[in-house]
């Protein structure tokens, strides 16, 4: 069966965006008077399941109440969110040519990320511009987020196609379960953040020495 779409996650996929959001967080904690200094080892255990469970992740690190500090470093750091989205995010080696290969043969590109909807928006435009990703999906703040099957499904019911012509690349265990619970294949990146998703030994999962292998993966399939 031919792959006729591909579905990209964000962070850990296309963007490496560690800097930008370890520079909000470490911010958002000084600026609250709370112990932070977290490095980029430890930003990349938090990722993968939306800017709630980041914060949660962030306070657990250092021991914090969720109850107590919660609502006051979601507030600043939603700010921060906004105004820091993408001076220090650079795109991953590869996926410029890879994305223009995909166009070329005529492969409808989209993004699903956990990311705040109106930021992922933003942060795609900066760096792709309009004309390269029919559809991008973030976190619209409903409570469905990756790997709640709905997310995926948000974009692929409008595809007319059968679900076994999409193909989703992503970096995490993340990724994997929201393809898994989607019905549609998936393929992880070699440069992402989540290392144990390379330990899943399942079908339906496809792991990339490199990024170009896409363009294999879509020449043997069409």
């Amino acid at each position: 069966m031919s792959y006729k779409h591909v579905i990209f996650d964000l962070d850990g996929t296309l963007l490496d965006t560690i800097p930008d959001l370890l520079y909000n967080l470490n911010r958002t904690f000084s600026e609250l008077g709370l112990p932070g200094k977290f490095s980029e080892a430890e930003m990349a255990t938090f990722l993968g399941s939306g800017k709630d469970e980041q914060i949660r992740r962030a306070l657990t690190a250092r021991h914090l109440n969720h109850d107590k500090y919660f609502a006051k470093v979601n507030a600043l750091l939603s700010v921060y969110y906004v105004q820091n989205n993408h001076n220090h995010t650079q795109i991953f080696k590869g996926i410029p040519e890879t994305l223009d290969y995909l166009k070329k043969r005529g492969i409808e590109l989209y993004v699903a990320t956990n990311k705040p909807d109106h930021v992922a928006k933003e942060v795609v435009k900066h760096f792709f511009g309009d004309d390269i990703f029919a559809r991008v999906r973030g976190d619209k703040g409903d409570g469905i987020i990756k790997p709640n099957p709905k997310f995926l499904n948000a974009i692929t019911k409008n595809i007319s196609d059968p679900l076994d012509t999409i193909l989703f690349v992503g970096d995490s265990n993340v990724d994997y379960l929201s393809a898994k619970n989607a019905g549609v294949m998936c393929a992880i990146v070699p440069h992402g953040y989540d290392h144990k998703v390379l330990t899943i030994k399942e079908k339906g999962i496809i792991f990339l020495k490199k990024v170009s292998d896409i363009h294999d993966l879509i020449a043997v399939n069409n």
